[in-house]
């Protein structure tokens, strides 16, 4: 049977991998830095204080779907339109992904 690849197929594509992690590593630090501001009303944990909605552990698209109605207005708010029209979609989807996992392991949080 004939190899599928030779050694230098390998190893490209091992430093291909390779040269990704960094990559990785710093949007996984970017996520949890645009994550930290909203510890600031949400709470360290993003639990949410008071009357301030818990955000950890939630479904990410229902999350997703309140960013982006306070971005667009649809949603009133009285700080978080302002908040979310400082994120591009695509940070929005970040942020939902990262508060769907966040705290699961914390008993108590939702």
């Amino acid at each position: 049977m004939k190899a599928v690849f030779d050694a230098r197929s390998v190893a490209f594509l091992a430093i291909a991998f390779a040269c990704q992690l960094p990559a990785r590593a710093q949007d996984a630090g970017f996520v949890r830095g645009m994550a930290a501001t909203c510890a600031n009303c949400h709470g360290a944990e993003s639990r949410g204080p008071g009357a301030i909605p818990a955000i950890s552990a939630q479904d990410p698209a229902a999350l997703l779907q309140q960013l982006k109605d306070f971005k667009s207005g649809a949603r009133p708010a009285t700080v978080m339109h302002q908040l979310a029209r400082g994120f591009t979609d695509a940070q929005l989807e970040q942020l939902a992904a990262y508060f769907a996992q966040a705290n699961r392991a914390i008993p108590g949080s939702r």
